[in-house]
């Protein structure tokens, strides 16, 4: 196997961990916001307030959601890799070198 081959599987690497991260992150902020939406609408809104407002839940809107945010992380790591496949050896040797 060639560097360039090396360097592209890099690079291909570095795009799955990005989406997988931009996906876990999803899966873990949807209901976090969920949860706080709810406390927010039945329980501060109550006590401060004294009223209540509906929480309304849209599945379909929320996974069309996610679809975009894994659009947009797919998207912004396509330059990065892209650069990475380009990049010789020596030059990430140097690159990693620099960051300890």
């Amino acid at each position: 196997m060639g560097d360039g081959a090396t360097q592209r599987r890099l690079a291909g690497l570095e795009i799955l961990r990005t989406v997988l991260l931009a996906a876990i992150t999803a899966v873990l902020a949807l209901p976090l916001g969920l949860a706080l939406a709810w406390v927010l609408l039945a329980i501060v809104n109550v006590e401060a307030f004294g009223w209540r407002l509906p929480m309304y839940v849209f599945p379909v809107e929320y996974i069309r959601l996610m679809l975009f945010a894994l659009a947009a992380a797919l998207l912004a790591a396509l330059w990065p890799a892209w650069r990475l496949s380009r990049m010789e050896p020596t030059g990430l040797l140097r690159i990693f070198a620099n960051e300890r």
